[in-house]
């Protein structure tokens, strides 16, 4: 779990919790931490307004820390933010070896041993921080072979030269990284509070190799290879320094009478005066050379094998050497350096430490064992990137190679005090040794699980030919033996997932869903149903009569019925009997009590309940209403006028008639 807290003015005594996942009053959008070797690194989130430290982080002088289970493992400062519509503070912070930018070194002239001298420019950093402690640094691990270099800075007899000063990162990365190669990476002190600057080659570290593997089949989740020939070249033509010639002359005056007088002009160093023992300590097996010719395409130093590979690349090196021999060394080391591509690997893993397995983590500036079978990788490999999306840890990119900085300019002046060849090539030997020891170690441990990827990969191989189908005519397939009647069907017009005479239907205009009988469709923001079955439920037939009774059904899988029913009325002294045809309703299957009613002369009535497990009929009913008029009376009298007033007869009711409403066929809705 991480969280990022926030120091202002660099006091560690103020410290402020800016982010934190389990916290309510502590979260920040999309926080992601970079770190990069010889790089300060970045750390980017977005606060509300509504954040306790939205107002607290002033850009420069705030200190930001990231931990990760209760330890430091990023420092940096908050270099700008922005703010959009909504006041969200997006903040951007660098790393710390940024903070080498804020001081600066006045020209000076040096000789000694290389961490010496990166000790010196810490100091002078120090000297110009104040009070602000956070941005101390102290000199951590320095691998020896670099460590152990004589360098030599300046001028011993004048105090300076014009590229000797600047600031102290720029002294770093152009004197020493560029220069003699390696890398920079930051940790931190906790007892001290300080920074610690590591400065190491590439030579394999032994107690920096993780103990867990990133496995094809295990944690690997991507791979992407990365070749680089931007600074290769196969045939190099070294120049040195700058020197003055003298030449003497003679003018002649008059036969034997003359004066001699002195010219000069300014040459640079080549190899055409490389002597033979030079050469013999220098050049490689397999190297090549043209000191002088004929035909003006001399001066040059080649690698044959590489050569055949990649063709002739040519180059221009130049050097800061004061000899021929000089000259031609420094081109050998330049060519050795730069006469091989560049791998670098780009990978997604899961770290298992976040999945609760005990393995030490995933982490930056660290060697990692990865293996993938798929890709024909088995190697060892430095950390040099990383990237963590710090609330999406399962997210994290890795970066694993180095790119080894080529030799040149003041590397080469130290020739004379230092063979930097043979100790380069003892370090290459040294790393090659401790990687073909460290998968020694590895492959015996390995191959159980890799023949277990194997099977698994062969499993999965044979279940995806066994059960995936593909046709023109009828697209992909997906099926299982062991679930029958069951598949997914993707063609060019949607995706369907089938279950017996169940489908749902995908299409890029609408959804439909059908269980064989009805169906719906989702299109244009509305949904129609196909509601009535096909297939009638019950046909009750033509009766002239029908009692009260239940007719057990099986209607839990309707939410309502159709029915449909008739009345045969018997002819009266004042109108013909007969039928109007059917009349429809449609009645909830909940058992609740409803009326069917048929138009006549008079109503027609007959109770329905629809439950579950079937329906029931009450008997069926007709209305009835007695009116008075003058005829009623004894004697008769002729009124003077006549009328009946329907809303008051003198007596109504309701007369049994089984003919009556009487149900024909029912059909049912989803």
């Amino acid at each position: 779990m991480y969280q990022i807290y926030a120091y202002p003015f660099g006091n560690p005594n103020d410290k402020r919790l800016i982010y934190s996942p389990n916290d309510r009053n502590a979260l920040v959008l999309s926080p992601k931490l970079t770190r990069e070797v010889s790089k300060g690194g970045s750390l980017s989130f977005t606060m509300t307004r509504d954040h306790e430290q939205y107002e607290s982080l002033q850009k420069m002088s705030t200190c930001i820390t990231v931990e990760q289970d209760n330890k430091e493992i990023w420092r940096g400062r908050v270099l700008s933010h922005e703010a959009d519509w909504y006041n969200r503070r997006v903040i951007y912070c660098e790393g710390a070896l940024s903070y080498f930018n804020d001081s600066a070194i006045t020209p000076f002239n040096y000789e000694g041993k290389l961490a010496q001298f990166l000790q010196h420019l810490i100091d002078a950093h120090n000297q110009q921080c104040g009070n602000m402690k956070m941005k101390r640094f102290e000199l951590g691990t320095v691998t020896a072979a670099l460590g152990d270099l004589v360098v030599h800075y300046g001028d011993r007899d004048s105090y300076g030269v014009g590229e000797d000063y600047g600031s102290t990162w720029d002294i770093i990365d152009k004197m020493v990284l560029k220069v003699y190669g390696g890398y920079a990476y930051c940790t931190y002190n906790p007892a001290t509070g300080n920074n610690v600057l590591n400065y190491c080659d590439q030579a394999f570290e032994a107690d920096r190799l993780v103990n867990q593997t990133i496995e094809y089949g295990v944690n690997l989740l991507d791979f992407t290879e990365k070749t680089d020939t931007n600074s290769l070249f196969t045939r190099v033509y070294p120049m040195g320094s700058k020197h003055t010639v003298e030449e003497t002359k003679w003018k002649w005056k008059f036969l034997w009478w003359g004066e001699k007088y002195t010219e000069s002009h300014e040459e640079r160093y080549g190899i055409s005066g490389t002597d033979a023992a030079t050469i013999n300590k220098y050049l490689p097996k397999g190297y090549s050379y043209r000191l002088d010719s004929s035909d003006g395409d001399c001066g040059w130093i080649q690698n044959d094998a590489a050569a055949a590979k990649f063709g002739i690349v040519s180059a221009l090196g130049e050097y800061d050497t004061d000899s021929d021999n000089g000259t031609f060394a420094a081109g050998v080391q330049d060519l050795q350096k730069n006469s091989l591509m560049v791998t670098s690997y780009t990978v997604k893993a899961v770290d298992l430490r976040d999945a609760g397995y005990d393995k030490d983590r995933l982490t930056f500036a660290s060697y990692a064992h990865i293996i993938s079978r798929p890709h024909s990788i088995d190697v060892i490999m430095l950390c040099t990137k990383l990237v963590e999306p710090l609330d999406q840890p399962d997210k994290k990119e890795y970066t694993f190679g180095m790119t080894r900085q080529t030799l040149t300019d003041r590397q080469v002046a130290n020739l004379g005090r230092t063979n930097l060849l043979d100790e380069d090539t003892a370090s290459a030997e040294k790393y090659q040794q401790s990687t073909l020891n460290q998968l020694f170690k590895y492959q015996k441990s390995n191959d159980k699980r890799v023949d277990e990827v194997d099977k698994k990969a062969d499993e999965a191989a044979k279940t995806a030919t066994n059960f995936l189908e593909f046709t023109p005519e009828n697209g992909l397939i997906v099926r299982h033996d062991q679930l029958p009647n069951k598949r997914v069907q993707i063609t060019n017009d949607g995706i369907k997932v089938l279950s017996s005479s169940s489908m749902v239907n995908i299409k890029s205009d609408s959804i439909s869903i059908t269980d064989g009988n009805g169906s719906c469709t989702i299109n244009s923001g509305k949904i129609t149903f196909y509601g009535i079955r096909n297939a009638r439920i019950w046909d009750f037939g033509d009766n002239s009569s029908f009692g009260a009774q239940t007719i057990q059904l099986d209607l839990s899988n309707y939410s309502a019925v159709y029915l449909t029913y008739t009345s045969k009325k018997g002819a009266t002294w004042w109108a013909s009997g007969g039928t109007a045809g059917c009349v429809t309703m449609v009645i909830p299957v909940n058992g609740v009590e409803y009326a069917m009613t048929y138009p006549w002369n008079t109503t027609h009535m007959r109770t329905v309940r629809v439950n579950a497990a079937g329906i029931t009929f009450g008997p069926g009913r007709e209305r009835t209403s007695n009116y008075v008029t003058g005829n009623n009376f004894t004697p008769a009298i002729t009124p003077v006028t006549f009328k009946i007033d329907l809303e008051s007869p003198g007596s109504d009711g309701w007369v049994q008639n089984d003919s009556l409403c009487m149900p024909r066929e029912l059909y049912g809705f989803m």
